[in-house]
């Protein structure tokens, strides 16, 4: 940052441009507007940073809260692709036991689940024409 000397002396050695005069060639007044506008710059300063502290508090807590969302997503997902596991094995388990089934014979066997296969289609036809009315 800018010392003071720095902020009203710059190039020209305080001088400014008119050489030694301020605005309208009025003379720098070291105790006058230099210090108000230096006090103004300040207060715009403080302000400006107040709002800043604010704002990154504010994208803090969003953060905080994306991340305690997407935890417990993580964890609800965990849990689906746990009983996922579950029925995969449950479906490939009954299987299985329907190809043991089929391979200890009989049309007996077979007549039996296609006509079960056949009571569940239309069951659920009726089921979903009487809900669409």
């Amino acid at each position: 940052m800018m010392n003071r000397g720095m902020r009203t002396g710059g190039i020209t050695g305080g001088r400014g441009l008119t050489g030694g005069a301020g605005l309208g060639g009025r003379p720098h007044s070291p105790n006058g507007v230099d210090q108000e506008s230096e006090r103004i710059m300040e207060q715009r300063n403080e302000e400006a940073l107040g709002q800043l502290h604010n704002t990154v508090k504010n994208l803090k807590n969003v953060c905080i809260d994306i991340q305690t969302t997407a935890d417990e997503q993580n964890s609800f997902l965990d849990g689906l692709m746990s009983k996922m596991g579950n029925a995969n094995n449950a479906v490939k388990g009954t299987i299985g036991k329907l190809d043991d089934v089929m391979k200890q014979g009989g049309s007996k066997h077979l007549l039996i689940l296609i006509a079960f296969g056949l009571f569940v289609l239309i069951s659920l036809y009726y089921l979903v024409k009487a809900k669409s009315r």
